[in-house]
């Protein structure tokens, strides 16, 4: 760890501090919203702070993880995003409603962007469910 740096276990004491901090309302939508306020998660071209990884959706995808360690592992991506893509997440958390479209339209729970509105959720986001389009 060089000189000035926060060690990670801090970092995470901070996030677990922030927790219900912000009150943004969050939708999900088909790919093709297109709405000013617009967030794609999708692997093919989404916002970096909530892309996965290829080889993580595709060992999910695969069937070489379980649904439960995809999450653990997601979620893990999503803490670690927001420790440092802090600037960026308060950006986006600040503002009054977005609306997270993926590629995969996925009904139900089996598309990430329903871990990533559980993680919005835990940090006071108000899940206000999928636009009809």
């Amino acid at each position: 760890m060089g000189a000035g740096a926060i060690p990670l276990k801090v970092e995470k004491m901070f996030y677990e501090r922030e927790k219900g901090k912000y009150k943004v309302h969050v939708y999900t939508a088909d790919v093709t919203y297109e709405g000013d306020d617009r967030i794609d998660v999708s692997a093919q071209g989404g916002y970096f702070i909530f892309v996965p990884s290829k080889k993580l959706l595709f060992d999910y995808r695969l069937g070489n993880i379980t649904e439960n360690q995809f999450q653990k592992a997601y979620i893990e991506f999503l803490e670690n995003s927001y420790i440092y893509q802090r600037y960026t997440w308060d950006t986006i958390l600040s503002e009054k409603r977005i609306v997270l479209v993926c590629t995969c339209n996925l009904d139900g729970k089996a598309c990430h962007r329903y871990v990533i509105v559980n993680f919005l959720k835990s940090l006071g986001a108000v899940y206000k469910g999928n636009l009809k389009l």
